[in-house]
């Protein structure tokens, strides 16, 4: 988070300091609001055939680990899209006062 913060902040121009920390509250947000969209949109898919959610109130019966590897797959998904724009992002070089 304090990465995020930092490459917003010293990443923009002078005069959009403020848009990038507008910038990085607002994909805290979204995250949020992804999260919470992704995990009913999961619960209302496992649930329609009539079983069991993965979310179902007995732990015996969830399946939590599915949901698990959803998220382990979406984060190496993630990883490959960071590494394909890090790549080709030039950075903002800045001289240094000290």
């Amino acid at each position: 988070m304090v990465g995020m913060q930092e490459f917003f902040y010293d990443q923009m121009p002078g005069e959009l300091r403020s848009l990038g920390l507008a910038l990085y509250l607002s994909v805290t947000g979204i995250g949020g609001f992804i999260s919470s969209a992704l995990i009913s949109f999961i619960d209302r898919v496992t649930s329609s055939g009539g079983g069991d959610s993965w979310f179902a109130d007995n732990l015996n019966r969830a399946h939590l680990d599915y949901f698990y590897w959803l998220l382990a797959g979406i984060s190496a998904a993630e990883l490959v899209l960071y590494l394909w724009f890090a790549r080709s992002y030039a950075y903002n070089n800045r001289k240094s006062i000290i």
